[in-house]
């Protein structure tokens, strides 16, 4: 495989394909969701937890909020974890064992994202590597020393050492278990929701947030020590009660490893190869770094915003449009992606305004040129929105307006588009997301086939959340014909289809019941509604 357009188009699916694929699932063989490092000591994380701002859309901005003046502390720690990457509910159903939730989706439930804590300066907290243990809500301590100023150094940092960096490295196993070759489009996308997860979060602690892609990838998981697990390093997030600045001329680091446990449990008996995924999360680790902020916009995207198609309607996205937010807290921990819709509720103008600007809000990153288009561009097909025609829409992240390319009931083609699943068509709202493809490779490399993935997510975790702040539910579908959707939206050859998502009202299955997400961790403000 020379390209990762070669992936990409290898990964496709067709109703062909899908016909000929005889993979079944091996319910023996499945991945443990929960890693640990065994011969590490855990710390438990704090049993009380800080306030965080409120509402949601204003942690989301972050300019809305007031920064910090105290220092980060083991129970900031504590719920920033807790609202960001932890269990959020255990669910039974008779005959199978429970299974977690938890408040970072996931695609099938499988959570391919690991995290890990560098520590630099947190009051009652050794400096050091950690690594979290999602189902103990505790820290795993891998190594003890102040290791993040050569580590935010070599990650191009230029101001002040972080309190924390965190890092998201990935298992694409636990993906590739369920999903094959497509798994790496999944742990990518997971990894853009994780992103959006723990930065959210951080914002209502008061927090500043950096995200950083670009770095030597088989040096830095060397020197963290992560070269012998089946872990590999996506992304760190520098975080700290000032803004963390950071540029693109990463270094390698020629320093001793940090001499971290790498320890790790066995997820699976045995572990089927995927050559595919192999190839080409390698062909990713190029990238045009060191020349991000010459380039500019020298090779600017597709845009179709001016190829014409458009009928005369078209609205802006109001920003003074305001509907009654359910708190942070609970709605962080009540997110839930739904299984089934209810295909009646209409959703108000207000809400789906207010879900809009969620879309249309940018995000920093290390990665990124600023200034630079968005990677995505949402199509929407609108079902039930109060005031809204039902039709096919395009929006436009950076004016900030919704064009209508067709009027009509969208419904049967949504589903049909999303293999035939019904939540597509029994939501309010459903979503391509289409990514400027051949502008993200130009730009930034290979390693731009992450960058539209994660984008995507971040885009997505934005929807779960704001649908549930706004008393509704979302949920991701990465299963599509990437083809056909293609042909229907008319979209060019240089965009590419890579992410669907849906909005609406969700039903329950009574059937299941709801467990308590730990054993002696609650957080009383998690129930206020």
């Amino acid at each position: 495989m020379k390209s990762i357009r070669e992936y990409h188009e290898a990964t496709k699916h067709s109703w062909e394909r899908l016909y000929q694929d005889s993979h079944t699932l091996d319910w023996s063989n499945q991945p443990n969701p929960f890693r640990t490092y065994l011969d590490c000591s855990r710390i438990d994380l704090a049993n009380s937890f800080e306030k965080l701002h409120s509402p949601l859309s204003s942690a989301w901005s972050f300019p809305d909020i007031e920064p910090r003046n105290e220092p980060i502390t083991l129970q900031t720690l504590s719920t920033l974890m807790y609202y960001s990457t932890a269990i959020s509910a255990w669910k039974s159903y008779p005959g199978v064992e429970p299974w977690s939730l938890r408040v970072n989706p996931s695609s099938g439930d499988l959570h391919p994202t690991e995290t890990h804590v560098y520590v630099h300066n947190v009051k009652d907290l050794p400096s050091g590597a950690y690594h979290y243990f999602v189902k103990g809500h505790q820290l795993e301590q891998r190594a003890i020393g102040d290791i993040v100023p050569a580590l935010w150094q070599t990650l191009g940092g230029i101001s002040t050492t972080p309190s924390i960096i965190i890092g998201l490295t990935s298992v694409f196993w636990r993906e590739a278990w369920k999903y094959q070759s497509r798994a790496l489009r999944y742990c990518y996308l997971d990894l853009g929701h994780a992103m959006a997860s723990i930065r959210v979060a951080a914002h209502g602690l008061g927090l500043f947030v950096m995200l950083i892609g670009g770095f030597h990838d088989e040096n830095i998981r060397q020197y963290l020590c992560l070269d012998k697990t089946d872990e590999y390093p996506l992304l760190f997030l520098a975080i700290d009660t000032k803004q963390p600045i950071a540029d693109t001329h990463q270094k390698k680091i020629h320093k001793d490893t940090i001499s971290a446990s790498m320890h790790i449990n066995r997820l699976s008996r045995k572990e089927v190869d995927y050559p595919l995924i192999t190839q080409a999360h390698a062909l990713t680790i190029e990238t045009c770094m060191n020349s991000l902020h010459k380039k500019r916009n020298r090779n600017p995207p597709v845009s179709p915003f001016v190829k014409g198609g458009f009928s005369d309607f078209s609205f802006e996205i109001y920003e003074g449009m305001s509907i009654r937010e359910y708190p942070v807290k609970w709605t962080i921990r009540h997110r839930r992606s739904a299984i089934d819709f209810d295909g009646q509720t209409t959703m108000s103008i207000n809400v789906f305004h207010y879900l809009m600007r969620f879309l249309c809000s940018p995000y920093k990153a290390d990665y990124l040129i600023p200034e630079s288009p968005p990677l995505i561009i949402p199509y929407l097909y609108i079902h039930r929105v109060e005031g809204v025609e039902r039709g096919l829409y395009c929006l436009d992240r950076t004016n900030q307006k919704l064009l209508l390319l067709s009027r009509g009931d969208m419904q049967h083609v949504a589903k049909e588009l999303s293999l035939n699943q019904n939540i597509a068509s029994d939501s309010a709202f459903a979503i391509s997301f289409i990514s400027n493809f051949d502008y993200a490779l130009n730009t930034y490399g290979n390693r731009g086939y992450r960058y539209i993935h994660y984008e995507a997510g971040f885009l997505g975790q934005s929807l779960y959340l704001g649908a549930t702040a706004g008393g509704f539910d979302a949920t991701g579908i990465g299963a599509f014909i990437d083809d056909e959707v293609h042909t229907f939206l008319k979209t060019p050859a240089e965009q590419q289809v890579v992410y669907h998502f849906t909005v609406g009202k969700r039903l329950d299955d009574p059937r299941i019941s709801t467990l308590p997400a730990y054993d002696s961790i609650h957080d009383n403000e998690e129930d206020v509604k």
